[in-house]
């Protein structure tokens, strides 16, 4: 490899730049090709925030598990009592190692 002086690094950094700006206007015209007249406002138009997809997902995801539509989740804090209170001791990570054991199979 010959050894690189600044002024064959400049020439290569410029070819480079031209190569780019080459293939940056190719792909614009495939992009106008491809999508000729795009919405103005695309992302408004799907951004509604009473659409609550996420909170309808999970409603259906309990509902086929068969939990009542009444249900509602207990706080984090309160299960991880319960479990200390029930024995489970969280530095033994027993879930962790079962999940694992299980992976491994």
């Amino acid at each position: 490899m010959e050894k690189e002086t600044l002024e064959t690094i400049t020439q290569r950094l410029d070819r480079l730049e031209k190569i780019v700006a080459e293939l940056d206007q190719k792909l614009s015209s495939v992009v106008e090709e491809a999508r000729p007249n795009p919405p103005k406002d695309f992302e408004m138009q799907n951004d509604n925030p009473d659409d609550n997809i996420g909170a309808k997902a999970i409603e259906k995801i309990l509902a086929r598990m068969g939990y009542p539509p009444d249900f509602k989740p207990r706080p984090l804090k309160e299960v991880r009592k319960s479990m200390v209170e029930s024995g489970i001791r969280p530095e033994d990570n027993e879930f962790s190692r079962a999940i694992i054991a299980e992976r491994d199979k």
